[in-house]
């Protein structure tokens, strides 16, 4: 979520059973407005809370720049109110995904990981540098927006499209309306490949229902009473949601959960 619409979309949480307490909202939306300013961003979005078995982490983003993708960083705190800048690991690998054990709230502990190298040595990874991994692995795998909420500049930036107007009721519910929450990582031919109509500008981007596997099953949608707010959760990181109001620019994610990639998915689906 956005921090300059934080009082907004913090609302909509509760369509998915979530929620800030007041306190803790007032505490969120000063800190980060003054972390924005003070680290001089163009962006910044609360991702939502990480539980640990002694503490919660809090968890945000943000980019210096329009480009909402370049130069990311990435942010936790504890009480709201400070915020730490975590450094990205020199030697991470997408391995770090299998570590299961719970995270601890002590950002210095180290958890040990099996190589799965033949006659290589066990990896120690410190719960900071997890902590980063796993802010990138949900942004990458899990976080989508609307088509057309996410626009390709000439310049090849990634920036907000400002003439966004949303999704209608009936675009809404189709998985194939939605996008990876990053810079496009297929070919350009295979993102657009099957529409009927196109804009190159913003359906370059990676289509949800093309998704790691199982394709097209790493989602489920529910919609609410009014029948102009869908939700989607993600089967590979549990706790993670991200919503749309149907012919608004509003739209957003949220996570909460425990940091630990759902590795059953596939046998908890039909492939």
């Amino acid at each position: 979520m956005e921090i300059d619409s934080f009082t907004e979309l913090v609302p909509l949480l509760s369509n998915f059973w979530r929620t800030i307490p007041a306190a803790q909202q007032l505490k969120l939306e000063s800190s980060l407005t003054l972390l924005k300013q003070d680290h001089q961003l163009g962006q910044l979005y609360f991702l939502g809370r990480l539980e640990a078995h002694s503490v919660a982490y809090l968890l945000a983003f943000g980019t210096p720049g329009l480009d909402v993708f370049r130069e990311r960083k990435f942010y936790y705190s504890r009480n709201a109110v400070d915020w730490i800048l975590l450094l990205e690991p020199t030697d991470w690998t997408e391995e770090w995904s299998r570590l299961w054990g719970e995270f601890t709230g002590n950002a210095s502990f180290a958890f040990k990981m099996r190589s799965l190298a033949a006659g290589s040595a066990g990896v120690v990874v410190r719960e900071q540098d997890r902590l980063w991994y796993v802010i990138h692995a949900i942004l990458r795998e899990a976080a989508g927006v609307p088509r057309g909420a996410l626009r390709m500049s000439t310049e090849r930036d990634v920036v907000l499209n400002p003439f966004f107007q949303g999704l209608t009721r009936a675009e809404m519910v189709q998985l194939a309306n939605y996008q990876h929450f990053r810079r496009p990582e297929r070919p350009a031919e295979e993102n657009l490949r099957g529409r009927k109509e196109c804009d190159l500008s913003f359906d370059v981007f990676d289509r949800l229902e093309v998704d790691v596997l199982p394709e097209g099953k790493s989602f489920t949608m529910r919609v609410d009473d009014s029948g102009r707010l869908v939700v989607w959760s993600s089967l590979h990181w549990l706790g993670l949601e991200f919503f749309h109001k149907a012919d608004s620019n509003v739209y957003g994610f949220f996570y909460q959960g425990d940091g630990r990639k759902n590795w059953d998915l596939p046998f908890m689906v039909e492939v």
